[in-house]
């Protein structure tokens, strides 16, 4: 089974019912029997789907959705390796940017306080949105491979959108803060052993809950190097381990980033998704508008809600990272 097949279902339903709630219950009822779709179309007859927040149904079908998200979703990846902070959106919260240290003390002697550092903030959620357009020949098929299709390209949209704003260079229009912002950036040598060495070096957060978060590509880079054999020797596309640090490769990412992450120092707010269809909008792709309606196409949209914050001192990385492939290395040594 697809996370997130349940409310992907509905939507079908709701689309080839052309937004009818009454007749995408009999649609449903005929496709997949009595179960969850039905019953989540039954609610939206009474109340509309953009009010059922509170339902237990509802929000354990958004769950199934974003969990299939978090599968390429960056943020969530590093999270299910080592904890991020996570934190409620829109509440104040203290997050701890220096550790306390604890202290011998001796029999009868008083307890010294330890130091910590704290800061309190308030993370606010910014909304990403992704809008797949389909046509209703696709809505109109009941089957398990068009339903996957849909779900995933909603899933990998959304998702794409956010990894790469949490890691982007420069700043993204209506996206939280990158991450990358007042984090230490070391200059690539050109040199992987000393560029690793170097960030490591310049890294100020706790190495043992640290991640190495970097693209798709430099991922393979790294791993091919001649002077890193068995060093990388868990690594691929994907991530894995390099020298005993987990490793998490995203192609959201551009290439030649290389991030030393202190997932615990990074606060992270998830306010997770509605899901939506429309058959009656004006849509634009590549600067051509669209009419749903007259082009028999239906719009599957996503809107999350997210938000991130890194500690001082959380994240150093590496930017344009060039390493001569393992194929120049070998001729420049045959020679």
């Amino acid at each position: 089974m697809i996370n997130g097949n349940t409310f992907i279902k509905a939507m079908r339903c709701l689309a080839r019912a052309n937004g009818d709630p009454v007749a995408a219950v009999e649609i449903a009822r005929r496709d997949y029997d009595e179960g969850p779709v039905v019953g989540l179309l039954q609610k939206a007859i009474i109340v509309d789907t953009s009010d059922l927040g509170g339902d237990a149904a509802w929000r354990a079908s958004i769950a199934e959705f974003m969990a299939g998200v978090g599968v390429y979703d960056l943020l969530p990846r590093i999270g299910a390796i080592s904890p991020l902070h996570t934190i409620p959106l829109r509440t104040r919260v203290l997050i701890q940017d220096e550790d306390p240290v604890a202290l011998w003390t001796g029999e009868a002697e008083p307890v010294v306080v330890s130091g910590a550092s704290f800061t309190e903030t308030k993370v606010e959620p910014q909304k990403v949105c992704g809008l797949i357009v389909v046509t209703k020949e696709v809505v109109a098929l009941a089957s398990d491979a068009a339903e996957a299709s849909l779900t995933r390209s909603l899933q990998r949209a959304i998702a794409k959108l956010t990894s790469a704003a949490a890691f982007a260079a420069a700043p993204v229009a209506g996206a939280p803060a990158s991450l990358l912002v007042d984090a230490v950036e070391v200059s690539s040598t050109g040199d992987v052993r000393t560029d690793m060495a170097a960030l490591t070096a310049a890294f100020k957060g706790d190495i043992e809950r640290a991640v190495l978060v970097t693209s798709s590509n430099t991922a393979m880079s790294l791993c091919l190097q001649p002077s890193l054999v068995g060093s990388a020797a868990g690594l691929g596309v994907k991530g894995g381990v390099f020298c005993g640090l987990p490793v998490v490769a995203s192609s959201a990412l551009a290439d030649g980033l290389i991030a030393l992450v202190d997932a615990g120092g990074i606060a992270y707010g998830d306010g997770g998704v509605e899901l939506d269809v429309a058959t009656q909008a004006d849509v634009t792709i590549e600067n051509v508008t669209h009419s749903l309606w007259q082009e028999n196409l239906v719009g599957y949209l996503a809107r999350r809600f997210v938000a991130w914050q890194a500690a001082p001192g959380s994240i150093a990385y590496v930017a344009n990272a060039d390493w001569p492939p393992a194929s120049a290395a070998t001729t420049r040594t045959k020679q």
